[in-house]
């Protein structure tokens, strides 16, 4: 079975991809969101890749519960749908979407730590800058994200080769198209797609985040092409995962549809 009698799985895991990687990002902005309407900030607004508020007469504590609310629900997510995935046993293109949720999840928080030594604007890097954390001390908290960011996706990789069927697993060939399927070609058709979706953006952390962001499913890509893990579970029904889906397509419109009407916000006062 080679990439191409597998298109069907490239399509369905890219869509999943882009849908996962924009609701991420949503509900981390409504975390800023309603942690500035919990801190009484005045002139809220929620964007498909920024809330905008006036700090103006707000604590430094308020301002920084704001900051770090994002990333808190980020880390949420990915801990949330990590558990899930955990606790599934059928690997099916429900499993797929949990487990892109939680990458993704981890991503908004420790990727974030990643660029606070850069980025002082950003959350967690106005977070350092504003307790004036020194420069060693914030370098290290970036690596110490990086660090911990990579476990967590070598931990999830063993996942992502459950989804394959036993037959596809047994041969190196057939492995390495179905791997290059839900892992390289989402990554590679999907970031264009989410780094258009997250055009227009106000500071240049939001065009990075969704272009470097994703390359973070390659970062244990070799051991899920080579390695033999212990595999508790496959997928059964390997079919249902390479059909065309129309629910999914659905699915796509309808995240396309609410991050273009974010691009005018939603205005709390």
């Amino acid at each position: 079975m080679g990439t191409s009698k597998l298109r069907y799985v490239t399509l369905n895991s890219t869509i999943l991809f882009i849908v996962a990687c924009i609701l991420q990002t949503t509900l981390h902005e409504f975390g800023h969101f309603f942690a500035a309407i919990m801190v009484h900030a005045k002139g809220i607004s929620v964007h498909h890749n920024n809330v905008d508020n006036i700090d103006e007469g707000l604590p430094l504590r308020s301002i920084l519960f704001i900051k770090g609310a994002g990333p808190f629900v980020s880390l949420m997510i990915g801990i949330i749908f990590h558990r899930a995935c955990s606790l599934q046993k059928k690997r099916n293109l429900v499993f797929l979407f949990k487990l892109y949720m939680a990458v993704f999840g981890y991503i908004g928080f420790f990727g974030y730590l990643m660029t606070s030594p850069i980025f002082t604007e950003g959350d967690t890097g106005y977070i350092c800058a504003a307790l004036k954390f020194p420069l060693w001390l914030t370098i290290g908290i970036a690596i110490s994200g990086a660090l911990i960011l990579y476990m967590l996706v070598r931990n999830l990789m063993q996942y992502f080769v459950e989804i394959g069927s036993k037959e596809i697993l047994e041969k190196k060939e057939t492995r390495f198209a179905f791997i290059h399927s839900i892992l390289l070609f989402p990554v590679l058709f999907g970031i264009p797609c989410t780094t258009l979706l997250n055009l227009p953006v106000v500071t240049l952390l939001s065009l990075i985040a969704p272009f470097f962001g994703p390359l973070t499913f390659l970062w244990d890509y070799g051991n899920a092409l080579t390695i033999k893990y212990n595999l508790k579970y496959m997928n059964d029904d390997f079919n249902k995962l390479n059909s065309f889906n129309y629910v999914l397509v659905i699915i796509l419109i309808i995240t396309i549809i609410y991050n273009r009407l974010l691009v005018k916000g939603i205005y709390y006062n």
